[in-house]
């Protein structure tokens, strides 16, 4: 009985643990890479529309594309609607079947209601706001003259 005790407290948790240390890492792996087969296979974007704020340029633009590769309808809305119209260009050379430029500025409470109005006016819904506008400004708060003109867009209040 003791020979049994002793293989259950001083060979099985080592073995047990090196086979853990083998495993996990593989089990780990196939965990992530099928979460991101998951994110970018989940739902068919065919047809849907798709609203983007700061469309005209950085992360709001490539959205914008991968989002037409996917063969969504695009609402994209920025300030500066001559860089919106070459990435609507872009986006229906990707496969967008329909977009349209909205010029809004979203610390304008006003604007965007009027963006989503039109969006819903154009395309009959709206499936997807993606609310990507944001300032950022660096600089040392002692330096800061006022920085209430990133506020209204950064952070949202009542």
């Amino acid at each position: 009985m003791e020979l049994i005790h002793l293989v259950m407290d001083m060979v099985l948790p080592p073995m047990l643990l090196v086979f853990m240390l083998m495993v996990l890492p593989f089990y780990l792996f196939y965990k992530f890479a099928s979460r991101i087969i998951r994110m970018f296979t989940m739902e068919d974007l065919t047809r849907k529309v798709v609203l983007i704020t700061g469309a005209s340029s950085g992360i709001g633009e490539q959205l914008a594309y991968e989002y037409a590769r996917k063969g969504a309808r695009l609402a994209l809305v920025a300030r500066r609607e001559k860089k919106l119209q070459e990435v609507e260009e872009k986006a229906r050379e990707f496969g967008c079947p329909d977009a349209i430029v909205i010029c809004a500025d979203v610390s304008i409470s006003s604007d965007c209601k009027r963006f989503v109005e039109e969006t819903v006016n154009h395309f009959g819904r709206l499936d997807h706001l993606v609310n990507n506008a944001g300032i950022n400004n660096a600089f040392y708060f002692e330096e800061s003259k006022d920085i209430s003109s990133s506020i209204p867009v950064t952070v949202i209040y009542q």
